[in-house]
């Protein structure tokens, strides 16, 4: 089988001329007042990992938690049984006969 160089290069130029396109104009996306903001402050990483969330867990909500959690592992058990069932299974090894 040959090749034909003009079905191996098309593909190639069209790919090329479509790279030159200017499909997202971020531009027109910015708006006047983001154009001329400031910078934000640069700030050690220490300062912005000190800065978490405090712990929402009291014993209020964690009978709450563990009824989640148990219905996910229950879920998670459904979901790692087998998609087909043993007699498509079994259809399926036997290969496709007329």
């Amino acid at each position: 089988m040959r090749i034909r160089p003009a079905l191996v290069t098309l593909p190639l130029i069209a790919s090329l001329i479509a790279g030159c396109s200017d499909l997202l104009p971020l531009d027109a996306a910015l708006r006047n007042g983001t154009r001329g903001a400031a910078y934000p402050d640069l700030i050690p990483a220490e300062q912005i990992t000190d800065r978490g969330t405090p712990n929402r867990i009291t014993p209020e909500t964690a009978p709450d938690l563990d009824q989640r959690s148990a219905g996910l592992r229950a879920r998670a058990q459904r979901l790692k049984g087998g998609v087909v069932d043993p007699t498509t299974q079994s259809r399926m090894q036997s290969g496709v006969t007329n």
